[in-house]
């Protein structure tokens, strides 16, 4: 009695265990969360516009390389293809780089790892940057970031989650330092290499004899040197 009761309440344990665990894996987040968001977002294909910024700004990445917990939102290279011609470049120089760190933190959100669902409720929140984000879920179901649609939401990492999103945000106006152009540098003229003959300056044309040029040999030789001066 006491063997089946025994063999009983274990089948009924590995079930529940069994079923646990079928459970955990089917509402398991996808995602890399053995990673950290700096790497994974660096590694990701369709994110290299964003990385090549985070890189470009090395406390950043270190950053989002760190404990956290930090939510992201990172616009895809698609994302990037809506700015307009030679900006992305421009943020990459470092002349650029108090804009290029505004419009990175303004992506950040530190210190919470929260769901797009829950950040609907919040309606907004205050990014790195220190400018707020306003959330919305629109009546067909799609997530906004101020104006942005996430495209993919809550992939998880080891520090936190990110969202990509179809738009670059950006901080206001008054908040975000000007764009500058690259310094113009002014090369030093060539130096001349060439060699030159110092030729004497002639003031008293009475002390220098005047050779006048020969044309023709021997008796028909002829010379165009002035006539003798007078003693």
């Amino acid at each position: 009695m006491n063997s089946r009761f025994l063999r009983a309440t274990a089948a009924l344990v590995l079930s529940a265990l069994s079923a646990t665990a079928a459970f955990a894996k089917e509402k398991a987040p996808k995602g890399p969360k053995s990673h950290d968001l700096a790497d994974t977002i660096c590694a990701n294909p369709i994110l290299t516009d964003f990385a090549k910024l985070l890189q470009a700004s090395p406390d950043i990445y270190t950053f989002l390389s760190s404990k956290g917990p930090f939510t992201v939102f990172v616009p895809t290279d698609s994302a990037f293809a809506k700015l307009k011609p030679g900006e992305l470049d421009s943020l990459l120089q470092p002349q650029n780089a108090d804009r290029r760190n505004a419009i990175l933190l303004f992506h950040i959100i530190n210190g919470k790892q929260v769901k797009m669902k829950d950040l609907i409720a919040l309606h907004a929140i205050f990014s790195c940057q220190g400018n707020p984000l306003t959330f919305k879920l629109t009546h067909t179901g799609v997530f906004l970031v101020q104006k942005s649609k996430v495209t993919h939401a809550d992939i998880i990492c080891a520090n936190g989650n990110f969202n990509q999103v179809d738009t670059v945000l950006m901080p206001p106006s008054l908040a975000l330092p000007s764009l500058k152009a690259a310094p113009v540098i002014i090369a030093p003229p060539a130096k001349d290499t060439n060699t030159y003959t110092t030729i004497p300056t002639i003031t008293d044309t009475n002390s220098v004899p005047m050779v006048a040029p020969v044309v023709g040999q021997g008796a028909n030789a002829i010379t165009n040197a002035p006539p003798a001066r007078a003693q």
